[in-house]
């Protein structure tokens, strides 16, 4: 009994100290308020860019349906954006770093582990007809 007990409290102390980072302990905060896909040949295009001269940081992007469902992997959402560096992300398989998503259409969210100075680009593009329009970036904590 003793050694479960010497056992737990050191977990609960280590858990204190830990320094992992969830979904929403993050430094960061922002969304696209609007995503498209699948349907007579539109997708959405995202591009984001480290702003940053010194600094890397970690990008996580999750695509939700319009009831705040997630419907991309929220597994392998995370990926290293180095300093001065710019990710792309689309939900077609023509654009390399595709994000396959169940739902055809919602908001975006994505967050930084140390908030750093990461600017959001988004493009819903339609393929078929060479039209599209631009979505604005939004900082969720502060809203519209």
């Amino acid at each position: 009994m003793k050694k479960l007990f010497v056992l737990a409290v050191g977990l609960l102390l280590l858990g204190t100290v830990a320094f992992a980072v969830e979904w929403g302990d993050t430094a960061g905060h922002g969304m696209f308020p609007y995503w498209q896909s699948g349907a007579a040949g539109w997708y959405t295009l995202m591009i984001f860019v480290n702003g940053s001269e010194e600094t890397g940081d970690v990008l996580h992007v999750r695509f939700l349906d319009v009831h705040g469902n997630f419907c991309s992997d929220t597994t392998a959402d995370m990926y290293s954006i180095k300093h001065g560096e710019q990710l792309m992300f689309s939900t077609t398989p023509a654009v390399p770093t595709f994000i396959p998503v169940t739902a055809g259409f919602g908001y975006v969210l994505f967050r930084t582990d140390e908030g750093g100075y990461i600017q959001g680009y988004c493009v819903i593009y339609n393929g078929m007809t060479s039209t599209g329009y631009v979505v604005s970036t939004v900082d969720q904590n502060s809203g519209f």
